[in-house]
């Protein structure tokens, strides 16, 4: 093999292509990289783990055909630090020599025929989808994925396409997001659970692509093919059935509130730290008549802190109304939504909680399961701190409901069970008191809730 290429080509192509590959190979081969020479003039690079595979490809001056198989690492070390310009390459015997401006490297590779070659998808179902509204369908959704690999199919995303409408959904059991858009084109019902690894790579490959180009698929029984311009992943489907979670969402909303994004995500990083440390909870006081919201967090080692933000309100109900919810998944949900406003959608304290962007590429949706706290007071000494407002302080605000409705928490509880038959620990039947001497307050919280859903 012999040819003729540039630092800048070569660099993008290894580096794309060493993201098939596991950080930990089971086998010295799956840690090299295939680089593959045409007589068509087309220089190909491919890595994968099995589960996972990544081929990306570029034109350039081929002067003779062959294939090599070279450690990815030493190659892509090797390569990031050569001065830019022209770069010869030639491979005989396994040894593959790099010349450029000022010296040589000389790298000697592995037997290309133990490389194992990459699944063909058979009798595929072809999807075009623009790239960069895939791109923005796994950025919201694929943090709400599990990390649990006990959980698998929770681990990945799901598809759902039928006629011209397309939406992915993931969750992790105690969250999940959901997003849907329209395709050009009629499609016959198909769904398809992709792994999260396979879609976090794949998200890096779409951040270069071009703005108008598309992204072919090709789904088969056991793989997927994702195809773009110049690269291709192609992955293994995850087995199982995906829970069935659109009955979890509600179709009607008593509590709708508009909120500015970037102001409530700056509130939440200068008060999350005196959450406690457990379930990490923010208490979120919506107070209707004064058109704010107040967030509260407390710790009774360290102390606690309180701040508002104006709010658009449209709900029929002038009465104040409290839910708690986990600061770390609020935040996550926040950060995953590109517009500057945002609507948090409920009902009741201990139901379903909707976050969705006000605008957008896609309709996007982030559901998060409330916690029970029973006391929304503000913490003594800092009920008359205002950052976003200057309205009075409304002295007589009512707290949240001091529910125990516990019935849909119970509907949202089996997910994890249900999809794995894997059991979690038990929460406790006592819930924890956190008492302060320092000021008359108690907080009761529940475990965290989970999702219950039934299986597709």
């Amino acid at each position: 093999m012999k040819l003729t290429t540039t630092q800048s080509v070569l660099t993008e192509l290894l580096e794309t292509a060493k993201n098939g590959i596991s950080t930990r190979p089971v086998d010295p081969i799956l840690g090299s990289l295939l680089i593959e020479a045409s007589d068509e003039g087309r220089l190909t690079v491919i890595g994968t783990d099995l589960n996972v595979s990544i081929k990306t490809t570029a034109i350039t001056n081929i002067l003779q055909a062959g294939v090599v198989a070279l450690n990815a690492k030493l190659l892509t070390d090797t390569v990031n630090n050569l001065v830019s310009g022209e770069l010869d390459i030639e491979v005989s015997e396994r040894t593959c020599v790099i010349s450029h401006s000022t010296g040589k490297c000389r790298i000697v590779g592995g037997n290309p025929e133990d490389f194992p070659s990459i699944p063909e998808t058979e009798n595929p179902t072809e999807i075009s989808i623009p790239s960069k509204k895939l791109q923005a369908a796994l950025e919201a959704c694929l943090y709400c994925s599990s990390t649990d690999e006990t959980k698998l199919i929770l681990t990945g995303v799901h598809f759902h396409l039928q006629g011209e409408n397309w939406s992915c959904a993931s969750t992790d059991g105690h969250r999940l997001a959901l997003v849907s858009s329209k395709l050009e084109g009629n499609y016959s019902p198909i769904s398809f659970t992709v792994p999260r690894r396979s879609l976090t790579e794949l998200g890096k490959i779409l951040s270069t692509t071009a703005e108008n180009s598309n992204c072919t698929v090709k789904v088969g029984n056991n793989t997927i093919q994702f195809i773009l311009p110049n690269a291709e992943l192609t992955s293994r489907l995850l087995e199982g059935e995906f829970p069935h979670i659109n009955h979890l969402i509600p179709k009607s909303f008593a509590n709708e509130f508009i909120v500015e994004r970037k102001g409530m995500e700056i509130i939440l990083k200068r008060i999350s730290h005196f959450a406690e440390k457990k379930h990490k909870i923010v208490k979120i006081l919506w107070e209707v008549n004064d058109q704010q919201a107040t967030l509260m967090t407390g710790n009774t080692d360290i102390g606690d802190a309180v701040d508002s933000l104006l709010i658009k309100t449209q709900t029929s109900i002038g009465e104040n109304i409290g839910i708690g919810l986990n600061s770390g998944y609020l935040q996550e949900a926040l950060k995953h939504i590109s517009t500057d406003e945002i609507i948090f959608r409920f009902n009741k304290p201990l139901q379903p909680v909707i976050i969705s962007p006000l605008g957008g590429l896609l309709d996007q949706l982030t559901l998060i399961m409330p916690v029970e706290v029973q006391d929304f007071e503000k913490p003594e000494g800092l009920t008359k701190d205002k950052t976003d407002t200057s309205k009075p302080e409304n002295e007589n605000e009512t707290g949240a409901e001091n529910t125990t409705e516990v019935n849909k928490l119970s509907e949202l509880e089996k997910v994890s069970n249900e999809t794995t038959n894997v059991t979690d620990t038990p929460p406790s039947d006592t819930p924890t008191a956190n008492k302060s001497k320092s000021r008359k307050r108690k907080q009761e919280l529940k475990p965290e809730p989970k999702l219950e859903t039934t299986a597709v």
